[in-house]
């Protein structure tokens, strides 16, 4: 009898130890699946500035587990302050020399397609790269109300064609690629919130005013001066 005890109770740890070997498993196999997605989704391999919207990305994420999604424009506001902070070291998005106030903020939002625009017209940038990038964003705008695959293949295709073309510079590219690639994450970042989230905070007074495509446009405005 003694002996059977012992043997139930060996069997039992080791069905135990099985369950736990399989539940870390499976959650090892989940974490994996959803990095996947994120870089089958969002990433493009072939622009060699996609650093650019990992950083961004990560940024983002850190922001929504420390503080939570935005629920009002106030909330917004403060995002996009803290986008602009500057990372410590070298960093992709590490080039600016010119401090994002919020009452800087503020006015990017107040019209985040004209502010980017502007932001494009009055850089240094070659006419032919100010010209690439007023018909990127103006494409961006036209495909607000577009699903996030048919945006992210027409994101793909721009980059494809701009490091293709061999009337722009190297240099040149740097900040049409980041541009883009920023984008494609953003807009990610955008179409994989909660909807039930969503659905929450539009009951919700004072909820946030801005649709995707002008979140992406406003970040691409706050942080586009680091991307020269």
């Amino acid at each position: 009898m003694k002996n059977y005890l012992v043997c139930t109770a060996l069997v039992l740890c080791a069905a135990c130890s099985t369950d736990e070997n399989l539940n870390e498993s499976q959650s090892y196999t989940n974490d994996q699946s959803q990095s996947n997605t994120i870089q089958v989704k969002a990433g493009n391999n072939l622009n060699p500035f996609d650093r650019a919207g990992i950083e961004f990305y990560d940024k983002l994420n850190s922001y929504y587990n420390s503080i939570g999604y935005p629920a009002s424009n106030e909330d917004f506001e403060a995002q996009m302050l803290f986008l602009a902070q500057k990372p410590t070291g070298d960093r992709s998005l590490n080039k600016s020399v010119i401090t994002i106030t919020p009452e800087m903020i503020v006015a990017i939002l107040a019209d985040p397609e004209v502010k980017l625009v502007e932001l494009i017209e009055a850089s240094s940038l070659s006419v032919e790269v100010k010209n690439s990038l007023y018909g990127f964003v103006f494409d961006l705008v036209n495909r607000q109300q577009t699903d996030y695959e048919d945006v992210y293949s027409f994101i793909i295709s721009y980059e494809a064609a701009v490091i293709a073309d061999s009337s722009l510079q190297t240099d040149e590219k740097d900040t049409i690629l980041k541009v883009s690639a920023i984008s494609r994450y953003s807009l990610y970042a955008e179409a994989r919130k909660d909807r039930d989230w969503e659905t929450a905070v539009t009951n919700k007074k004072g909820s946030l005013d801005y649709s995707g495509g002008e979140i992406t446009l406003a970040a691409l405005a706050v942080l586009f001066e680091s991307l020269l």
